[in-house]
């Protein structure tokens, strides 16, 4: 996830991976404890210099972590499911002639941001993260009502920035959007691919389980004040 979606800046100090990307996403502005007992102060020294909330990563081997940000007063941020699908499972369906996948985002793709609650302020930094990834397929449905972008890393492939317009949810555009970045992966020598939603959405993952993803695993944030004694400026 780090490499497939790249912060700007990552350093690796007394135990913590630190990364930030402009405060857009929390996945590009958040830490990732390495060792056991890293001390709390290296995250919120990181983070206030930024003029952000301390914000880190808790996976399900973060226990210990978890409950020291709690007594340091962390709050709990709404978890998201990681997803994973083997390629070689279920021989992806042939792509949809009405979806196209390219290798730039054409103007079309950039307007769905929108779509996914994305300030439009936000989205010359979110194109910033994808130029820094490793190799991304953009596909669009003909329409131009639904879209989504696989990261190439390796036999992994990650989807991200999923997204159809309300209007048109229903109609099966997302898994046609799906099913055709995971050909194009899947031609490029992807062996496995994985997503990440929102917990609560549950419309998202019906698409998904329909496409043959399955539960690998789920991960929240814990988010401290921007400042010792003031309210937090959160990323999105």
């Amino acid at each position: 996830m780090a490499e497939d979606w790249p912060a700007a800046e990552v350093e690796i100090r007394s135990g913590w991976r630190l990364a930030w990307s402009e405060g857009v996403t929390r996945r590009a502005n958040s830490a990732v404890c390495l060792e056991p007992g890293a001390p709390v102060g290296v995250v919120e020294e990181f983070y206030r210099a930024r003029g952000a909330a301390p914000c880190v990563q808790i996976w399900p081997n973060d226990g210990e972590t978890d409950d020291r940000l709690a007594l340091h007063g962390y709050g709990v941020e709404r978890a998201a499911q990681v997803m994973v699908r083997d390629l070689a499972e279920r021989p992806p369906q042939p792509r949809r002639a009405d979806v196209t996948v390219t290798s730039r985002p054409d103007d079309a793709w950039r307007a769905l941001w929108g779509e996914s609650g994305r300030s439009p302020e936000h989205v010359p930094a979110l194109h910033r993260i994808l130029e820094r990834a490793p190799a991304v397929g953009y596909a669009l449905d003909r329409s131009g009502a639904a879209r989504g972008c696989a990261v190439l890393n390796g036999e992994w492939a990650g989807v991200y920035a999923m997204a159809t317009r309300p209007a048109d949810r229903g109609r099966g555009l997302a898994g046609a959007v799906l099913e055709s970045l995971l050909e194009w992966a899947a031609a490029k020598g992807a062996a496995c691919s994985y997503l990440l939603v929102e917990q609560d959405n549950a419309v998202a993952q019906r698409v998904y389980k329909r496409a043959g993803f399955a539960l690998e695993c789920a991960y929240g944030y814990r988010v401290g004040p921007a400042e010792p004694d003031g309210g937090a400026r959160r990323p999105r």
